[in-house]
């Protein structure tokens, strides 16, 4: 797998303690043994309360060794699911964005659970997940999915835009380490207005279907070059790329989609079908930004 210039090969994992969590750390150590990369468990600690001055040390060594459980549960969990994977642990007190986010500036992939302490799901301002996905120096994976299907296809989301390049050849990637199929899928919903003038002078939509195929075959043709071996099933569909790539999600191992995050940390935004997907996936979601794309193919030249 490419590994950013400046990067190591680590995949890092985010841990707080939750159910959710422990499933990406699982998810995590065997996307670690698949890359032969080091295991980084990294936990921040809550920061005390400053009308809750701890004069005695008590109620922060309690802390600390809540945080030592969960991070000797999450190392045995990861043993277990991935024997031999180098597993390296950072426990801190501090914000879980912030420590993850710095984390991000080294590593391949950072992964965090999708239902958190503080609750991921719903993506509230501020959250660990949104703020990761916003700013990440690296991609991002939010585990989800009750019952993942590690043989599953890669699914991933194909449009027009020119940094959606970056975010398909990233699926054919994931397809190829995981010897699965890519599916691609193209979502379009014409205006209504176009829709009537169409069907006015009789232009079929089937044939308008084809033209966008052949768009999203040269899209994809131009990454299948570098990934001979993996097999490309392609759907043109009408309706929301969101609830269309939703669909598609359905016993699929990975959904690789574009994350297009702005603002700072206290006022972020992430894209309406990225934060869809993020919350509503059946399997784990990898989300890329669009300005890791000169840094992976810098990674690749190099190479």
């Amino acid at each position: 797998m490419t590994v950013p210039i400046g990067h190591t090969n680590t995949v890092v994992v985010g841990l707080d303690g939750s159910d959710s969590a422990l499933d990406a750390v699982r998810w995590a150590a065997a996307e670690a043994a698949r890359r032969t990369a080091t295991l980084r468990v990294v936990h921040a600690e809550l920061p005390l309360p400053a009308e809750a001055p701890d004069l005695s040390g008590v109620a922060r060594q309690a802390l600390h060794e809540e945080a030592l459980r969960w991070v000797r549960t999450a190392v045995s969990a990861a043993g277990e699911f991935a024997p031999g994977v180098d597993v390296q642990v950072r426990v801190e007190v501090g914000s879980a964005a912030r420590l993850l986010l710095d984390e991000s500036t080294t590593a391949a992939l950072v992964v965090v659970g999708s239902r958190g302490l503080g609750g991921f799901t719903g993506l509230v301002l501020g959250s660990v997940a949104l703020a990761l996905s916003c700013h990440a120096k690296c991609p991002v994976v939010v585990v989800r999915g009750d019952d993942p299907a590690p043989d599953g296809p890669v699914v991933v989301g194909v449009n027009g835009a020119p940094e959606n390049w970056y975010v398909v050849d990233r699926a054919f990637e994931e397809a190829e380490a995981r010897g699965t199929e890519l599916v691609a899928v193209h979502a379009w919903r014409p205006p209504l207005a176009t829709a009537r003038i169409a069907e006015s002078v009789g232009i079929v939509w089937s044939e308008l279907d084809l033209v966008r195929e052949a768009t999203v075959v040269q899209r994809l043709e131009a990454c299948a070059d570098r990934h001979p071996g993996v097999e490309v099933k392609t759907y043109v569909v009408h309706g929301s790329a969101a609830h269309r790539l939703l669909e598609f999600a359905e016993g699929a191992s990975l959904l690789v989609a574009g994350a297009r995050g702005t603002g700072g940390l206290t006022g972020m935004m992430l894209g309406s079908t990225s934060q869809a997907l993020v919350r509503h996936a059946p399997c784990p979601v990898l989300l890329v930004r669009p300005v890791l794309a000169e840094q992976m193919r810098d990674a690749r030249s190099a190479r």
